[in-house]
């Protein structure tokens, strides 16, 4: 059924008198804008921090292992300390943005690596797939006791913790932050185990630090390579952190509590060479 036609707008004509009063031309003047975001001109990667230590190194293990990672790749970048995961396209930092106007995340910012040649493999295959097969051994047990140190050990979690990935945010968003970043850590240990032990989880912490202690050796760097590799990064990032965590010195503070919020750093130092190697990665690469 067709629709009833409308009927024409009728046309009016202004007298002449009033012709000056049309706008033929709009808008009249146009303004420079009031405030340009500046363009960067070289990759800059967006992190947590600043650091425990200074303000070179991200608190943050993700952001501190891709962080040097880039620079064991000779990338001349820049560091954003933006705080800010809902800007990232993943809501997580860190990611990286290369001009003109390319956003990359995990696995995108080392494709872009590789594309352009830059990133860092270890000569043999089998050796290469080893590293991965530690790396993946890092972020699992490692990890695991890292997020319980800093979300689930009591200390830790309201004096630190807290503050520092959410204290640039105004009362009590920031309280309602953290409370769902703990939820999120909860969720996350739950995926492959039925309940929380913290004994079981900084006992596998401290098989995994046994190891790579042993894997190490008196090296410079992993597998005894000439140069740093991902691997590298990833070991470093998580020694570096747990290392870096401050210890809380309250005399108030139950002594149960306080020796639990110390005890994957600990755990960490039981290894010379471990900590060794961290201080040395971080004076060549960081300072």
């Amino acid at each position: 059924m067709s629709r009833p036609q409308l009927p024409a707008l009728p046309t009016i004509e202004l007298p002449a008198f009033l012709e000056p009063l049309k706008l033929k031309k709009f808008p009249l003047k146009t303004f420079p804008a009031t405030y340009e975001p500046t363009r960067p001109t070289k990759p800059t990667l967006q992190v947590f921090g600043p650091g425990w230590e200074g303000k070179q190194a991200s608190f943050d293990v993700d952001c501190l292992s891709m962080q040097v990672y880039l620079k064991f790749c000779g990338v001349d970048f820049d560091v954003v300390h933006s705080n800010e995961p809902y800007a990232s396209p993943k809501v997580k930092l860190p990611y990286l943005v290369v001009p003109p106007d390319h956003c990359l995340y995990g696995e995108q910012i080392h494709h872009w690596l590789q594309k352009n040649e830059k990133s860092k493999k270890l000569g043999k295959e089998a050796e290469d797939i080893e590293s991965k097969a530690y790396v993946t051994m890092i972020e699992k047990k490692l990890g695991a006791a890292l997020l319980f140190t800093l979300w689930l050990e009591p200390l830790n979690a309201s004096e630190l913790t807290s503050a520092k990935y959410f204290g640039h945010v105004s009362n009590p968003i920031d309280k309602l932050l953290a409370y769902r970043k703990k939820e999120e850590v909860v969720q996350s240990l739950l995926i492959d185990r039925d309940v929380l032990i913290r004994e079981e989880i900084y006992q596998s912490a401290a098989e995994t630090l046994s190891a790579l202690s042993v894997k190490l050796g008196a090296n410079d760097y992993f597998f005894g390579s000439d140069y740093p590799t991902y691997l590298d990064a990833v070991a470093f990032a998580y020694f570096h952190v747990i290392l870096a965590i401050p210890q809380i010195t309250d005399s108030n503070a139950d002594k149960e509590a306080k020796s639990h919020a110390t005890e994957l750093r600990n755990l960490v130092l039981n290894h010379s060479n471990l900590v060794k190697y961290t201080k040395k990665m971080y004076s060549t690469w960081l300072k």
